[in-house]
């Protein structure tokens, strides 16, 4: 979807991320203001989440790193930290 849109272009593998790796694409507007749905369903989230019982804690990993060129297909997947080395 994200290459259908233009906002991924070739070289990137869509196929390497993870869901970590969607929301911290530097591809959301992080200004704007949540309708009013997304501040009943939460009131604490930055991002608009209308269903679901659980929620994702992405922490300060919201909409951080700008797409670039292979991304994600050297980086390490391995837990519990899933910690991104620099350059990943």
């Amino acid at each position: 979807m994200y290459k259908a849109a233009g906002i991924l272009v070739d070289p990137v593998n869509a196929t390497e991320f993870t869901p970590r790796d969607n929301y911290m694409l530097d591809i959301f507007d992080t200004n704007f203001t949540r309708p009013q749905a997304c501040r009943d369903a939460d009131p604490n989230l930055p991002y608009c989440q209308l269903v679901g019982d659980l929620r994702i804690d992405i922490g300060s990993d919201y909409s951080v790193l700008k797409p670039y060129e292979h991304m994600n297909e050297k980086c390490p997947s391995i837990n519990p930290g899933y910690d991104r080395p620099d350059g990943c």
